[in-house]
């Protein structure tokens, strides 16, 4: 009955501490609504942290192009974000054009963009440590593949 229990708390530990680091980088949020009347309606959260996690099972060879165009630009990329996350929150790009609006921003954390148009409203938030990390995931990318 003890082992049982042991293994039990084990299991219980072990999945409490991989949904801390999982959460670990903020969540992403996805909203899109078609303003047609048989429109796709959806929203969905998803842990930040995936996105650099499922970088690593793709294939090297599918992102050396990237990789080769990001790299020469990793020191402006490594002190702009870190730079942006000490930054106060505000606006940092909005376009408005008659039926469209455009707002990127920083919110918290997070880079948020907003597109309102006549056929659509998107919604998407990404914390910037999230994407620092997939940035550098694809950057780390080279022409070898490692599978």
């Amino acid at each position: 009955m003890f082992l049982l229990a042991k293994v039990g708390i084990g299991i219980m530990g072990t999945v409490v501490a991989g949904g801390a680091m999982l959460c670990s980088e903020g969540f992403m949020h996805v909203k899109v609504h078609e303003k047609q009347a048989d429109g796709t309606n959806f929203s969905i959260v998803l842990p930040a942290a995936l996105v650099p996690m499922t970088l690593k099972f793709v294939p090297n060879r599918k992102l050396a192009d990237a990789s080769a165009k990001l790299r020469p630009y990793m020191p402006v990329v490594d002190a702009a974000i870190p730079a942006l996350e000490d930054c106060p929150d505000g606006v940092l790009v909005e376009v408005t054009d008659p039926g469209e609006h455009v707002l990127i921003a920083k919110r918290g954390g997070s880079i948020v963009v907003d597109v309102n148009d006549g056929n659509d409203v998107v919604h998407v938030a990404v914390p910037l440590r999230a994407a620092h990390s997939a940035i550098r995931e694809i950057a780390a990318a080279n022409d070898t593949e490692a599978f």
